[in-house]
């Protein structure tokens, strides 16, 4: 009874998102007459332009999870929806522009946007109020195989109050009549760093029982997951993907690299070298710092930063990762290392060709090396070569446990494409206005292994 009324729950949510979407469009239709009338065209042109419209907000509200209610945030719903007018309401200026073959006015863009703003923020506010009426807290139990990383996980869903009622954490060496007692009473499951055959027997439960099940990756899950189905005779294979991208793609890549990276030194060279003079007037010292990094195949490369601490910062030697709170950043440092501006030099990394736009994130070799001491698989992210951003960096943090990091590096790789390329680039500027990306590891840890801190 419970699963049909979130059913009929789901379908009115639908309604309520279509409208939103509407809404937003009709906004935008109603200021193009309003501001832009030399755009109107005849009847079919102007239906053209519509659908060019609610094509390009359809993606970026897709792109940056503007409809994501209940999986993110309402403020990160909201900030989505603002990135998605940045990016949808500026293309189709630039398109109504090269239409007139002229600058239109900005003001009606902006005006437009705002108002497109002032409702969304309400909207979304109600829809995500509707969400969670419609879909309470399900009742959900962890059952983790790591005693070290059970509080952890425990602390990281329990943020998500409204969507999980966290009745059990549960270790798997309990009885499997005792887990299976427990599973059968709730909703939800967490299957966090449970052994395989373990897990094995357990998902087969939660199937037969209809659970949700939640599992964290393991390395032969992720190539599982991302293979094709093959076939000897009538036996289904999976055949996991090689992880070198095909000549195709490697070229078009190199192409996106060369034409992205040198036109954003182009464009940004104005920012670099006001930069570069306050970081080197601040202490007379060099603004750029150098440091050497492990790319593709192991291969070790000079890595081009702004100087975002003293230059005192490592004299005793020691190889570490910044922690919150890091005395040695400087003042104008603490705020190009927030907005992302410190790692503009790494451009030149890319047109050169030592980097990529997107990929695995360099290590330093010293602290890659104590992560392949615990985490033998951690060589696997090397298989391309490295970027400015990546999957670990849209979804993870910059002290994300390097485990975590390996997972999203392998998905990345295993599912490596010119497209996925192109929406991460995009979706890292969501990742640069959030400043929580940028924080550093806890106080004395020199790197992100989580057991430093005990």
């Amino acid at each position: 009874m419970k699963t049909g009324i979130r059913k009929t729950g789901d379908i009115w949510l639908s309604i309520v998102k279509a409208m939103l979407f509407i809404v937003v469009l009709g906004v935008f239709f109603i200021g193009q007459i309003i501001f832009y009338t030399e755009t109107l065209f005849f009847f079919w042109g102007n239906n053209i332009l519509i659908l060019l419209y609610a094509a390009n907000l359809y993606f970026t509200s897709r792109l940056y999870n503007s409809f994501d209610f209940g999986n993110i945030a309402i403020q990160d719903v909201i900030l989505s929806w603002i990135l998605c007018l940045i990016v949808s309401n500026g293309l189709q200026y630039l398109i109504l522009c090269l239409i007139e073959s002229m600058m239109l006015p900005v003001a009606g863009l902006l005006i437009v946007s705002a108002v497109q703003l002032v409702l969304i923020i309400p909207l979304s506010l109600v829809i995500d109020k509707i969400y969670y009426r419609l879909n309470p807290a399900s009742k959900a139990i962890i059952i983790y195989g790591r005693e070290g990383k059970a509080g952890e996980y425990s602390r990281i869903i329990g943020k998500h109050s409204k969507r999980f009622d966290i009745q059990q954490t549960i270790s798997q060496n309990e009885p499997r009549e005792t887990l299976m007692e427990s599973i059968s009473g709730t909703e939800t499951v967490f299957f966090l760093n449970v052994d395989g055959a373990i897990r094995e027997r357990l998902l087969e439960y939660c199937y037969q029982l209809n659970k949700q099940t939640y599992i964290t990756p393991t390395f032969s899950g992720v190539l599982i997951n991302t293979a094709a189905i093959s076939w000897i005779s009538n036996t289904p294979i999976f055949l996991p993907k090689r992880p070198e991208p095909d000549m195709g793609t490697r070229i078009l890549k190199r192409g996106m690299d060369i034409i992205i990276s040198l036109l954003g030194i182009v464009l940004l060279s104005w920012l670099m070298l006001i930069v570069w003079i306050v970081t080197r007037l601040y202490d007379k010292s060099p603004a750029v710092y150098r440091q050497v990094r492990v790319t593709k195949g192991g291969k070790r490369f000079t890595l081009y930063k702004f100087r975002s601490m003293r230059p005192d910062a490592e004299d005793d030697g020691l190889p570490r990762l910044t922690s919150k709170g890091d005395d040695r950043i400087t003042p104008f440092g603490r705020f190009i290392r927030s907005t992302r501006i410190d790692e503009l030099p790494q451009l030149f990394n890319v047109f050169s060709g030592a980097m990529s736009l997107v990929g695995p994130r360099p290590e330093r070799p010293e602290i890659a090396r104590q992560y392949e001491e615990i985490y033998p698989n951690f060589p696997f992210r090397t298989k391309v070569k490295a970027g400015m951003t990546g999957l670990a960096q849209v979804y993870g943090r910059y002290d994300t446990a390097p485990d975590e990091k390996l997972f999203l590096d392998v998905i990345y790789i295993e599912t490596l494409s010119i497209w996925q390329d192109i929406k991460l680039l995009l979706q890292t500027i969501k990742v640069i206005v959030k400043p929580s990306g940028t924080e550093g590891v806890p106080d004395g840890a020199t790197t992100a292994i989580r057991n430093e801190e005990e």
